[in-house]
């Protein structure tokens, strides 16, 4: 059974350049890119043979550490359109040692595996400075091999379970903003020359840390017995032998679990009440409230934003490198993440689409629409802002940014939804239709769109001018730091307020109006 499923992966991967001229020849470039850059890596490690073993450590353990983790993100994206996915063979009555098995060794056929396992023995020349090193670089290279494909399996697996067909674009576009973010926080860090120097102290940190975790660990065991530190070799040597039975755990379970469950069977959700309906009862305020705590619960088109506001702390990474103390960094991403938060329902109303006749033909006033379309982002947002300025400050090492990073952020945060209380009813402007994955924008939004957003940010940045100007005078001359945060809560409510009131006679005189550019997406 084991020999068939062997071939079968065989045969289905020359299949791949077998289905029309265009596809093949995307296969087969793809391939060859993908080979050409892996012995050029290859090539970099053996190199690094006569490299300083300090050096070649951090080159190695970093490239293999990004590597596995690429291995491990990509086929959650992708899984979906596994071949090999382990309910295809359910109907077949293979059982399920066979199946694990067979599948975990076909899994070894294929580039991704193939591209690793020429870095795997590549590492070995880099440590074949002594016998020890040299052993240990043949023994991490099967770890390596063996991680990755089981990280490919596993991966893939969890993928076609878990994401449903029409979830997959979703999740490559989610992966792709990720990466993006990453390399945007990265390229400054690696155009300093001290970064690109492996022998630096910053590439060495990060190489101690990615070596105690499952990414890099395996790829680390030689290099720290190149190196001298044994001790460390052991220890992240059994945390590969760990990570690998893990997996191997993981892909058996997968096996026995995807075996007996039914491929696109679906779940009747059950509901007992009207959940935000029935706790926010039946005012105007509560019902648009309730609506728009369930939006943001729900619709893909404002989750995507958590993953926005996730990723604004890498922020750090750029002011670092340019030379910014590390404590100080600490003071940016809090305030960023605020602007961003008030800035987000700019175009609420837009979102809606043709739900907003609701709002319109209710009869409700208008500044009920306003502050109850704000209220996930005040009652979520305001916790969560004196937990991050408490977590800043500590990162900070002095208790005084406490109220400072609360005061300018709450500005921030509150008169940003003031305005965006009102530009959102002013200014609308097409955007993601329901249903639609949240990165696919419309081709009509215009030059409103830009001018709504463009007065969005610099209106934000003048409402934090205040409580920003008091809390860079006592962080730099001294003095007493709470005047600043009721100074930033002062405004923000004001700000706040004013927007919901004037957003609301707004909205009460250009309701049918918002109904006709609402549908306009």
């Amino acid at each position: 059974m084991v020999a068939q499923l062997l071939r079968l992966r065989a045969d289905l991967l020359a299949g791949e350049v077998r289905r029309g001229a265009r596809r093949s020849v995307a296969v087969v470039l793809g391939s060859l890119a993908a080979l050409v850059v892996a012995v050029w890596v290859a090539s970099v490690f053996v190199d690094l043979r006569a490299a300083d073993p300090a050096a070649a450590r951090a080159v190695v353990v970093l490239v293999g550490a990004a590597v596995a983790v690429g291995c491990t993100v990509v086929p959650l994206a992708v899984g979906v359109a596994d071949p090999l996915d382990p309910r295809r063979f359910a109907v077949h009555g293979i059982g399920r040692k066979d199946l694990a098995v067979g599948l975990g060794l076909a899994g070894l056929l294929g580039i991704p595996v193939l591209a690793v396992a020429v870095l795997a023995v590549a590492q070995v020349v880099t440590w074949s400075r002594g016998v020890g090193p040299a052993l240990l670089g043949v023994l991490a290279a099967v770890l390596v091999v063996a991680t990755t494909a089981l990280l490919l399996r596993v991966g893939s697996a969890v993928g076609a379970w878990l994401f449903p067909a029409h979830r997959v674009q979703d999740a490559a576009w989610s992966v792709a903003f990720v990466v993006v973010v990453l390399l945007v926080a990265t390229v400054p860090l690696l155009l300093r020359p001290d970064w690109i120097d492996a022998s630096g102290a910053e590439l060495q940190r990060i190489a101690d840390v990615a070596g105690w975790t499952p990414w890099g660990a395996a790829w680390a065991v030689p290099a720290d017995a190149a190196s001298g530190h044994v001790g460390a070799a052991v220890g992240k040597l059994a945390v590969a032998l760990a990570v690998v039975g893990v997996l191997t755990l993981a892909w058996w379970g997968l096996v026995g679990r995807l075996l007996v469950t039914v491929s696109g069977q679906t779940r009747a959700r059950h509901h007992r009440t009207l959940g935000w309906f029935d706790r926010l009862g039946s005012t105007p305020l509560g019902a648009v409230a309730a609506r728009a705590l369930t939006y943001w619960g729900r619709d893909p088109r404002y989750r995507s934003s958590y993953l926005i506001l996730v990723f604004v702390p890498l922020v750090v990474v750029p002011l670092g490198v340019a030379g910014v103390p590390w404590a100080w960094t600490a003071l940016a991403p809090l305030p960023l993440m605020a602007l961003i938060a008030g800035f987000l329902p700019h175009n609420d109303v837009s979102y809606d689409n043709t739900a907003v006749w609701l709002h319109v033909a209710s009869g409700a006033p208008g500044w009920t629409d306003r502050l109850g379309r704000l209220v996930p982002l005040i009652v979520v947002g305001l916790p969560l802002l004196v937990v991050g300025a408490w977590l800043s400050a500590t990162l900070y090492g002095d208790p005084i940014a406490f109220p400072l990073l609360v005061g300018v952020s709450v500005s921030a945060l509150l008169g940003g939804l003031g305005l965006s209380s009102i530009v959102s009813v002013v200014l609308p402007y097409p955007t993601v239709r329901p249903g639609d994955h949240p990165f696919q924008q419309p081709q009509a939004a215009g030059a409103t769109a830009t001018v709504a957003q463009t007065l969005m940010v610099l209106g934000t940045l003048v409402c934090m001018v205040p409580a920003g100007w008091s809390a860079a005078v006592v962080l730099l001359d001294g003095g007493d730091a709470w005047p600043t945060l009721w100074l930033g809560v002062g405004v923000g409510l004001v700000l706040l307020v004013v927007g919901v009131v004037v957003g609301g006679a707004v909205f009460d005189r250009r309701g049918p109006d918002l109904l006709a550019a609402a549908q306009r997406n």
